[in-house]
């Protein structure tokens, strides 16, 4: 009981932010343009909706059949995946951006993707193939649940770090170059420097508690972690991403460093 109370709390909290947001929402995607940054914004935005819901079938489904089970696994395998990609995207849109979308940029990016989405992907059909999905949670309590899980699974959250960390650094060293030639920062690049420094913060410590939890716990603590991450991060990239751009509607300066959901003021052009 107390592991479906603890998806429950977390549905609820995802539910509740949405709510108490929608005022900060309905102006930005009324009047901010439609770019990649903003569709990544609406995929951080709903589909935690749909993996959250995934979670909730297969924890309180009473008579779940196995073919069921297994949709509901690899539908959450999905989503979560597409969210946190979702996310780490928003951020290097940030970091293109304030980079004047430089070509070097994406060719960093590029490899960054086939360096780490490679191996992350090996690993996980290595996870996946390991693990045996029935539809009980314990002997007698109802439910979907994986047995014969490894902690290998732990290194994707290790090189998911490594992704952050590397969008952290491109980024405070733009930002300490144009405060050097300014001689001083404006209040999107602050606001931006600010997001990204405790997202990565926050992803780090998540990560670690995640990393510590698969080690450690039994894979119902570890399934739960996943989940908290995967919405935290959505929760946190979405609220983020709505303050930056509500900092660059109350930015009057045209003629200095200026972002519009990731749109740059001029010699700056729209992403």
């Amino acid at each position: 009981m107390h592991f479906v109370l603890r998806h429950l709390r977390l549905s609820f909290n995802e539910a509740y932010d949405y709510v108490t947001t929608l005022d900060e929402e309905f102006p930005f995607v009324a009047r901010s343009s439609w770019r990649i940054a903003k569709f990544l914004y609406l995929v951080c935005r709903y589909l935690p909706f749909v993996y959250l819901g995934a979670t909730m079938f297969r924890t309180q489904d009473q008579h779940p059949m196995l073919s069921m089970c297994q949709t509901y696994y690899s539908l959450n395998s999905y989503t979560g995946g597409v969210i946190i990609l979702a996310a780490e995207s928003i951020f290097f849109v940030r970091t293109y951006a304030i980079w004047e979308r430089s070509k070097w940029i994406i060719w960093v990016f590029m490899a960054t993707v086939i360096l780490i989405l490679t191996p992350i992907v090996a690993i996980l059909v290595e996870y996946n193939s390991s693990t045996v999905v029935v539809n009980f949670i314990a002997p007698g309590v109802p439910g979907c649940s994986k047995i014969g899980e490894t902690s290998i699974v732990f290194v994707v959250y290790v090189l998911i770090v490594l992704v952050e960390t590397e969008i952290l650094l491109l980024t405070l060293y733009r930002a300490i170059m144009k405060y050097q030639r300014r001689r001083e920062g404006t209040n999107v690049l602050t606001t931006l420097l600010q997001h990204n420094i405790f997202y990565y913060a926050c992803g780090l410590i998540s990560s670690v508690i995640l990393i510590f939890a698969i080690t450690v716990f039994p894979a119902s603590y570890s399934d739960f972690a996943s989940s908290t991450q995967i919405t935290a991060h959505a929760i946190l990239v979405t609220r983020m991403h709505r303050k930056l751009w509500r900092s660059n509607q109350d930015f009057t300066h045209t003629e200095a460093y200026a972002l519009t959901t990731f749109a740059a003021a001029a010699p700056y052009r729209s992403l």
